[in-house]
């Protein structure tokens, strides 16, 4: 006898027809949870009581119970038990929607937070600029001297330059003009909101790193907390970056120039999210590949570990990846020939990994001298 298992029920089976069932209750919750089991790769207590006395199963998920065999079992019909269509579809889309809600963990929210985080920063940096160039009228050497966040703070405590001056205890002159109070009113309105973007946005980044720690340490170890958080987000989930292979951990984020590659036979990208990474902007252009593809071997590796076994290896990857990084610029501290070879009239790489683009007479493709001009 065969063993077959239906949404509906278990069956045991022979020369097409039904010796025994085993029915599920008639009620959709119930049978989606059921289903949910054999999803999961569980047996149900209706198999278990026909299992006994078959030799022969249908799903590979009762092999404990028999041999695997093929059965068409078109013949047990759900209406010959008192079973409807209708029944099925309410049970799916129960268990749709328990799928949803499972679906929604911390790395969700981390991506979330990521993409907030990048609203943030292009927001930020717009109003910032905008402030810069209009403030500058007044006191262009201000933003000089000071960061971003005391710039913006110094705008609205205090306003004007004397004042500014006076209340840092700065000495410099100025080449800006006067400015009326109605204007410096307007400014300050402006950098009201900026200042509150810049403040959720490092509340927003102590978040992520926070979470970052209890969601995936050994990736925040490794990559950093914004960029494994980023990298969650492009993956879909940890358990989906956990399941990549380390070449296409290395090109998350650079889709469309590996499309682009493909389509046209442009040059393959080297990196996507990963040249965020210090040790991969910071290497010379010739060292950025292979220092990208060891960073994304240990993210694939601790992703692992975060998704399954949830075992601190990070101290363990990142020695790996500093003696990687160590013999990466070692064995390639300067171009390839070929490399060299390949640049258009002769043009090669300055001792800080910068591509020169002059032409001869001193002058660039677009026919500007050394200062731009």
């Amino acid at each position: 006898m065969i063993l077959v298992t239906k949404w509906f029920g278990a069956f045991l089976c022979d020369d097409g027809k039904v010796l025994r069932s085993s029915l599920f209750p008639k009620n959709p919750a119930e049978i989606a949870q059921r289903l949910d089991i054999m999803r999961k790769g569980g047996i149900l207590a209706e198999e278990k009581a026909l299992a006994g006395q078959t030799r022969k199963v249908v799903d590979k998920r009762l092999a404990e119970f028999g041999r695997t065999t093929k059965l068409d079992s078109s013949f047990i019909k759900p209406e010959d038990y008192g079973f409807t269509i209708a029944m099925y579809r309410e049970a799916t889309i129960v268990l749709a929607k328990q799928a949803v809600k499972a679906s929604v963990g911390p790395d969700q929210h981390l991506g979330q937070a990521v993409r907030a985080h990048d609203d943030l920063v292009f927001s930020s940096n717009l109003l910032a600029e905008r402030l810069r160039e209009w403030y500058g009228l007044h006191f262009p050497e201000f933003e000089v001297v000071v960061p971003i966040e005391v710039f913006v703070k110094a705008i609205l405590e205090h306003g004007s330059r004397d004042k500014i001056l006076e209340a840092l205890k700065l000495e410099m002159d100025s080449i800006g003009g006067d400015i009326e109070a109605e204007d410096l009113e307007a400014i300050r309105q402006h950098a009201r909101p900026l200042l509150e973007m810049l403040v959720s946005r490092e509340k927003l980044e102590r978040y992520i790193e926070s979470r970052m720690k209890h969601v995936a340490p050994n990736v925040a170890a490794i990559a950093g907390p914004v960029i494994g958080a980023r990298m969650i987000m492009q993956a879909g989930s940890l358990m989906r970056l956990a399941q990549m292979p380390s070449g296409t951990v290395q090109l998350l984020g650079a889709e469309k120039a590996m499309f682009r590659h493909l389509k046209k036979g442009s040059k393959p990208p080297k990196h996507g999210t990963l040249f965020q990474h210090p040790l991969v902007h910071s290497a010379p252009l010739w060292q950025r590949g292979a220092i990208a593809r060891a960073i994304a071997g240990k993210i694939c590796l601790a992703a692992r570990a975060d998704a399954y076994t949830k075992n601190d290896i990070s101290e363990i990857l990142k020695d790996q990846l500093d003696k990687r990084v160590v013999e990466i610029k070692r064995q390639h501290a300067a171009p390839s020939k070929r490399r060299q070879e390949s640049r258009p009239e002769g043009r090669r790489f300055d001792d800080r990994g910068r591509r020169p683009d002059r032409r001869p007479g001193g002058r660039d493709r677009r026919g500007r001298g050394p200062q731009g001009f």
